[in-house]
């Protein structure tokens, strides 16, 4: 950091009188040709950059116009090299700096006009330099894929944006020690990144406009404004974090709740004032803050009223005045971890700072640990749990000067030995298999794992808690039900396990299909029966020009607590391309309805993580052995970035035709419904959601689709998923089917 500030305070003013030569060069688009270090274009100046010095730099001059870094009326698609985002420009130099010579910072623009999907595959970045140190002084930088280009200077120069649709387009990276960049305006949406990336990064009196995981997490912004058009614009700020010293914040969504990261990570927030529509709006450090995340604030205000940031946690949220001073780098206190577990009996935490701390335990815990001093710097900590269940709290490490850091523990009862299962039986009901057990220890502190088995394939399994029952399925008839119970207590390991099994001699007749998926077997089982669900992973023809797969050794769906815009607990994607089939009893079948219940964790309506074959289909009146039926499919399109098309598609041997027009809509959001009904020769869809329509939106919010198509004698479910995991899934909640 000392090298990185020597370095700034050794720039030299910007002389516009000074005299041109190998190290100072000027671009001037206006300029007549056979002048001595003056080039027409930014390409041609960085066709002759020297190395240059910390006294002595490399220094591009630019005259007010608009430079296009990238052709924006070449036709040819831009695609990365070597698994890289494709670049508009790689630039390699030593100590560089970037001049423009307008009044203000609108009068110089460096330009490209291309995003993921919009001129690339991939996403498309403007600048990829590599520096020692780099200075951006009085221009504006800007991917105007979806931003309109507006220059006053000369209308001519106007550009109207590639595309309404919000897409990842980014401006640039610097790989090298440090960034400087005064008075520049960094404009784009989707992944800003304002020259991201360097050692250390400063930025001052500039302008930002961009949505999400866009900004620079490990920067210090200072007289700086931002427009923010989307919720989170860090993806992530760990480490020592990102700095604001007297920022504004303006809020361009209509969001309700609105956060710094979407990863999290440390902030300080300094004399900084935050604008938004409304009072009532909820500003957070970060949407699911960990109990241990510290960050910084003093005197911030929202609409002009004192605010205290991520105020639904306020132990993550520390206000001091000792930030009145401005510092020069976040203030930032490190800790061996920030997670641990320790089982009474058997384990022992060393918690290390880099300097002399004092340690404390959360109030109301204290007697579930002992801290144990080693030395000013480090504490041993001893777990101490009596009871029967796991204990959460932090342990914190506060310096003089009040940072501090903290690390969650949770702090299990000592082990016990495995329990011995006890009278094992399996019973039949009229529609269900019921498991009966006891155990040599307390059955409320039973946590043993259950599979379920039809013959030798897996059909349900625990979840959380037992799965002590089963519901048959007509499929079932005539076959050996198996029950594979691995005993363990909440305070044990699991024993060895135990086998119960019974032949299944009746079953219900099958009308409807019911699941919560509370039970549902999430590994491989790739095997195709009759009253089974099938699961496993597909790569469907109309994705081959995208390259993804996915391993055949980890699942393809899992039972998880959900996130963002997934609320609860359901099933999951686990990789790309995650598949489900239920194969009902062989028969002839003819109309046929779905309802099923999802929440899409993305929260803008966009469903996918690109439009880049992205698509979730849900069919009916299926055979699971020859991928044939009928179903809807909701995919992310170029059009839109708050929405997706949903259109009726037809499923011939795994060749997906459209059956209808798509209607692009914005329902696709927390608590969505997707019915299909098949009558006679019509298929009908019906989507609504209890999520409140997107203010300021012209799309339609609820969707019903029709189509007349040949009947078939099918009655399978499929479901298919090719969209990214992670921030990307669905969550399904409820499944109801039903054979009229």
């Amino acid at each position: 950091m000392r090298h990185f500030l020597l370095w700034w305070a050794l720039l030299p003013t910007v002389a516009l009188g000074q005299s041109l030569d190998s190290l100072h060069v000027m671009v001037d688009a206006e300029a007549v040709s056979a002048i001595p270090y003056v080039y027409r274009s930014f390409q041609e100046a960085v066709a002759h950059l020297k190395e240059g010095s910390p006294q002595n730099p490399m220094t591009v001059y630019i005259r007010p116009g608009v430079y296009w870094i990238d052709d924006p009326d070449d036709p040819e698609v831009r695609v990365g090299k070597d698994g890289r985002v494709p670049f508009g420009m790689t630039v390699h130099g030593g100590y560089l700096r970037l001049i423009g010579l307008g009044e203000k910072p609108e009068d110089v623009v460096l330009a490209s006009q291309r995003g993921q999907t919009q001129g690339a595959v991939g996403n498309f970045t403007m600048f990829d330099f590599w520096v020692k140190n780099m200075y951006v002084e009085n221009m504006t930088m800007g991917n105007y894929c979806n931003v309109d280009l507006v220059y006053p200077l000369n209308p001519r120069l106007n550009r109207p944006k590639r595309s309404d649709a919000i897409t990842q387009a980014h401006v640039g990276y610097v790989h090298g020690d440090s960034l400087i960049a005064h008075r520049v305006r960094f404009i784009s949406r989707l992944n800003l990144n304002p020259l991201n990336g360097a050692r250390y990064s400063y930025y001052e009196d500039c302008h930002f406009e961009s949505t999400d995981d866009a900004l620079n997490g490990t920067a210090i912004y200072r007289h700086c404004d931002f427009d923010f058009y989307g919720q989170k614009p860090f993806w992530s700020t760990f480490g020592r974090g990102a700095m604001f010293i007297d920022c504004d914040f303006y809020a361009k969504s209509n969001s309700r709740e609105l956060y710094f990261t979407k990863q999290g990570g440390p902030v300080t927030v300094i004399d900084c004032r935050y604008h938004a529509p409304s009072d009532s709006v909820y500003i957070g450090w970060t949407a699911y803050p960990q109990p241990w995340l510290r960050c910084y604030q003093h005197h911030f205000t929202l609409n002009g009223k004192p605010y205290v940031i991520g105020n639904r946690q306020p132990q993550n949220t520390i206000q001091t005045n000792r930030l009145a001073t401005y510092p020069r780098e976040a203030p930032f206190l490190g800790v061996s971890q920030h997670e641990a577990t320790l089982m009474t009996a058997r384990d022992t935490l060393r918690l290390t700072c880099p300097e002399p701390v004092r340690w404390h335990v959360d109030k109301g815990f204290e007697s579930y640990v002992a801290l144990i001093p080693i030395d000013a710097c480090s504490v041993a900590v001893v777990p101490v749990n009596h009871t029967d269940e796991n204990v959460d709290f932090c342990i914190s490490a506060t310096t003089e000067d009040g940072r501090e850091a903290a690390c969650l523990v949770t702090v299990k009862p000592s082990q016990l030995p495995p329990p011995k299962v006890r009278n094992p039986k399996l019973r039949i009901t009229r529609e269900e298999a019921i498991l009966s057990y006891t155990l040599n220890a307390k059955m409320e502190s039973d946590d043993s794992r259950i599979t379920w088995y039809r013959d030798s394939i897996p059909v349900a399994a625990s979840h959380g808690s037992p799965a002590r029952s089963y519901r048959l399925q007509p499929g079932d008839r005539g076959h050996m039900l198996k029950t594979v119970i691995s005993p363990k207590l909440k305070r044990s390991d699991e024993g060895e396990p135990i086998t119960c099994q019974v032949q299944v001699k009746r079953t219900p007749q099958q009308h409807t299909l019911e699941t919560d998926f509370s039970h549902f077997y999430c590994d491989w089982q790739p095997v195709v029966a009759e009253g089974v669900w099938t699961v496993d992973g597909f790569k469907p023809a109309d994705t081959s020009e995208y390259p993804w797969s996915f391993n055949t050794n980890k699942p393809m769906w899992e039972y998880a607590k959900g996130f963002n815009g997934a609320v609860g607990m359901g099933l999951l994607q686990a990789q790309r391309g995650a598949r489900l089939r239920y194969t009902p009893v062989l028969r002839q079948y003819g109309d046929m309805s779905l309802e099923l219940l999802v929440d899409p964790t993305k929260t803008a309506g966009q469903g996918f993580g690109s439009a880049t074959g992205q698509y979730m289909d849900v069919c009916l009146k299926f055979d699971t052995r020859t991928l044939t039926g009928y179903g809807l499919r909701m995919i992310r399109t170029k059009k839109y970035a708050n929405a997706v098309d949903f259109l009726l598609v037809r499923y011939d041997q795994g060749i997906v035709t459209e059956i209808s027009a798509p209607v692009s809509a914005t329902c696709y959001l927390t608590g969505c419904t997707i019915s299909l009904h098949f009558t006679g020769n019509e298929l009908t869809a019906h989507v609504t959601t209890v999520t409140p329509r997107p203010s300021g939106s012209q799309l339609p919010h609820e969707v019903s689709l029709k189509a007349q198509v040949p009947a078939n004698s099918f009655g399978g479910v499929h479901i298919q998923h090719t969209g990214s995991c992670g921030e990307s899934t669905t969550m399904l909640h409820r499944l109801t089917v039903c054979w009229h």
